[in-house]
């Protein structure tokens, strides 16, 4: 059963929320910020500009940090379900090529049976004794 994933999903929430909580307080002092700048201590077009892209930027950059990372764990998510997948579609070939392999073997009569290989260890221990 193949399911459709997408690149935020559960597991990547659950990845990323290190990087999401920062992003949430920076918003929150952000919001908080913002009236203060028309408000009591006015607008200063340097400082207020300087304060503004100091939230901002770092508040950007982490975003992009934070998708692109969301990316990356849902490639490697994707990566290991296709690895997943072709290991679990090569194992019924070599169990079917170990089985052709000791028919051919017991066709040729090379092959020991489990009753024949206990007889020789138990040789084997009775001439070290």
């Amino acid at each position: 059963m193949e399911q459709d994933r997408t690149i935020f999903d559960k597991d990547t929430f659950l990845d990323l929320t290190v990087n999401m909580i920062p992003l949430f307080i920076m918003a929150f002092f952000f919001v908080l910020f913002l009236p203060m700048v028309y408000g009591p201590f006015g607008w200063d077009s340097t400082y207020s500009l300087l304060q503004i892209g100091l939230i901002l930027v770092p508040f950007g950059l982490l975003a992009l940090l934070t998708y692109f990372s969301a990316v990356a764990i849902e490639g490697d998510a994707n990566e290991t379900e296709a690895r997943e997948a072709a290991e679990a579609a090569a194992e019924p070939e070599t169990e079917v090529d170990d089985a052709s392999a000791s028919d051919e073997a017991e066709t040729v009569g090379t092959s020991t049976t489990s009753d024949e290989t206990a007889a020789d260890e138990t040789a084997a221990e009775d001439d070290e004794e």
